[in-house]
């Protein structure tokens, strides 16, 4: 017989128990209706904080609850001063990021700002007094251009709408050191510096006052012609608009309970291309040829209200510092100047205000 070997069986491997415990897999849980209420409260305060409180402030100034007279006999003016949008020369020590940041959100504050006025106010004419740049004065024609078209995307100009931008300020042109090609550059993109034009029932005298107080002929002879040769057709009020304030008498012409730093006077002093009046005979100058009954300003960055007498005492007018309309003018309440002008009556021609 034949015998058959048996398989061999393999034996088993032991299995030790395993005496460490197996990780548990916990997988992520979202409180879905929490992130959606941070979610939709951040939104909710973003569009407050940007949109709901600028427009009520700004809707607090309509024409309607200070104006004497009805709002078809009106003229609308809004008045911007020194925006002075943010570049590389206004904070050189900074980092370029941070800078960065810096100019994206002034200029978000301005074209709010500027787009809110036009909704809620709807002024006919904005004005602006100077300082549109920062470094304008520095500038190649290549930056140059880029800033302009910035600006002109922070400030879009209206259609229908009288818009003017033509002061130049110190920040645009310079002040003790102005280079020809830097202000015929200026004029030429935002129009002539100094000029006459009737407006409502008004008569608006444009000057560059800044090119005025130059020594250097090349510089000053336009300004200096348009004075000498300035003639009125009409018995209109008149309104100056300027730059640089006319010089004053701190002490004495003080400038009201509306100024944030009421605890100094009005500063006269000068620096490195600017000064903060224009000199004593160049004022008394002004403004015994232009002879206005409202006069408009700039530069100092805030409110001043004065009163500047003319031919000995026979005339009066009232100058008024508009306050800067920029975040970072050194001011705690930024704001623009209102002006509505009577078109129909002579005896109450004008009123205005800061908003």
């Amino acid at each position: 017989m034949m015998n058959f070997r048996g398989k061999t069986e393999k034996p088993e491997p032991s299995i030790e128990p395993d005496d460490k415990p197996k990780p548990k897999t916990i997988k992520p849980t979202y409180n879905w209706k929490l992130i959606s209420l941070i979610f939709i409260s951040w939104i909710a305060l973003f569009h407050l904080f940007e949109r709901t409180i600028p427009y009520h402030v700004i809707s607090k100034c309509s024409w309607g609850d200070w104006e004497p007279w009805t709002s078809g006999s009106s003229e609308r003016i809004v008045m911007i001063a020194d925006p002075q949008i943010v570049d590389d020369y206004s904070y050189p020590k900074q980092y370029k990021v941070l800078n960065f940041f810096i100019k994206k959100i002034a200029d978000n504050y301005l074209h709010r700002n500027y787009e809110m006025i036009h909704s809620a106010l709807n002024p006919n004419t904005t004005i602006f007094l100077g300082d549109l740049f920062d470094g304008g004065r520095y500038w190649d024609d290549d930056q140059w251009m880029e800033e302009y078209y910035r600006f002109e995307k922070v400030f879009p100009k209206k259609s229908g709408k009288l818009d003017i931008r033509s002061i130049p300020g110190n920040h645009d042109i310079g002040f003790q050191t102005i280079h020809e090609h830097v202000l015929n550059r200026f004029v030429r993109h935002y129009g002539k510096a100094n000029e006459v034009m009737e407006l409502g029932n008004h008569t608006f005298v444009l000057l560059d006052a800044i090119s005025l107080s130059h020594p250097n002929e090349t510089i000053h002879k336009e300004a200096d012609a348009f004075l000498t040769n300035l003639t009125f057709e009409n018995d209109n009020p008149r309104i100056l608009l300027i730059h640089v304030p006319l010089f004053r008498f701190p002490d004495k012409q003080l400038c009201g309970p509306h100024r944030e730093k009421k605890d100094r006077l009005f500063p006269l002093q000068r620096g490195d291309q600017y000064q903060t009046v224009i000199e004593y005979e160049i004022t008394k100058r002004i403004l015994n040829t232009v002879q206005p009954a409202l006069i408009f300003a700039g530069d100092d960055h805030d409110y001043c209200d004065i009163q500047q007498e003319y031919e000995g005492g026979k005339g009066v007018a009232r100058e008024i510092t508009v306050k800067s309309a920029a975040m970072t003018g050194g001011i705690k309440y930024p704001a623009v100047q209102l002006l509505s002008l009577n078109t129909n009556n002579n005896n109450k021609p004008d009123r205005n205000l800061f908003c």
